[in-house]
């Protein structure tokens, strides 16, 4: 029971925190007029999140929307097609604010649900909500993830601390550089997030190092992408590999 009170606690949180940021975004629209919509699609050989193929190893078509208005409030929405369980598509929601704490510090604050139709169920539990926050300061970006109830069943409170670093080696042409750090709250919890084991600790490091361009309005990157799961896990889409995409912002 003390599992369910707290899981139901921190979705009561997470909801009524977006519902404020959605809340706050349409009164200062109303009051500035200012908002408005950014998308973008793209294409990826194989779409890893924190570090994990999510197609198993297959390409994905992905695209969003994001609604931004001039105070740094925003609203968003963002698709891929994926391959486990037994759903197809993940859709996130999220809402957030941005904006400058000093003239080279900027901060980005917000709540996302994941959720995957059809994919979510008494057994799986795939959907989940998250907290998030943003330092970003020149060409480094500092991060912080909050789950109370992430990813899968009996998989409870996550912690996901990630730093990004881009730098410009020539006119359109940027070194991308990631590292971060998944904490679950015991190493049974990440065995079963895993599902596949033995492996040791309580958590894992994904990272990535690749080039980013720019051609005709269009972004390419090509990254190196790998975690650092014990090879006992025998997780197949948890390996090294290179991964191309393009994304179109509009």
């Amino acid at each position: 029971m003390k599992k369910i009170k707290g899981d139901v606690q921190g979705k009561k949180v997470a909801a009524r925190f977006m519902t404020a940021l959605v809340l706050g975004l349409g009164l200062v629209s109303t009051a500035s007029s200012a908002v408005t919509v950014t998308g973008n699609i793209g294409y990826v050989s194989d779409y890893t999140f924190r570090g994990i193929s999510q197609t198993n190893e297959g390409m994905a078509i992905q695209g969003g929307l994001t609604l931004n208005d001039d105070s740094g409030f925003y609203l968003s929405s963002w698709g891929s097609n994926i391959n486990f369980g037994q759903g197809s598509m993940e859709l996130d929601i999220l809402a957030g604010w941005t904006g400058k704490i000093t003239e080279e510090l900027s901060t980005d604050v917000g709540v996302m649900q994941y959720r995957y139709p059809n994919g979510d169920n008494a057994t799986d539990q795939f959907n989940f909500v998250e907290l998030y926050g943003k330092l970003i300061y020149k060409d480094f970006v500092f991060g912080l993830a909050y789950s109370s109830d992430y990813f899968g069943t009996d998989v409870d409170g996550y912690y996901y601390l990630s730093a990004d670093y881009t730098y410009p080696i020539m006119d359109k042409l940027s070194l991308l550089a990631h590292l971060s750090y998944n904490k679950f709250e015991d190493n049974a919890q990440y065995t079963t997030f895993l599902a596949a084991g033995p492996v040791g600790g309580s958590g894992y490091m994904d990272w990535s190092l690749g080039l980013g361009t720019t051609l005709l309005d269009t972004a390419v990157q090509l990254k190196y992408v790998g975690t650092d799961i014990d090879d006992s896990a025998e997780c197949a889409i948890c390996d090294n590999r290179a991964v191309f995409s393009v994304t179109k912002s509009f």
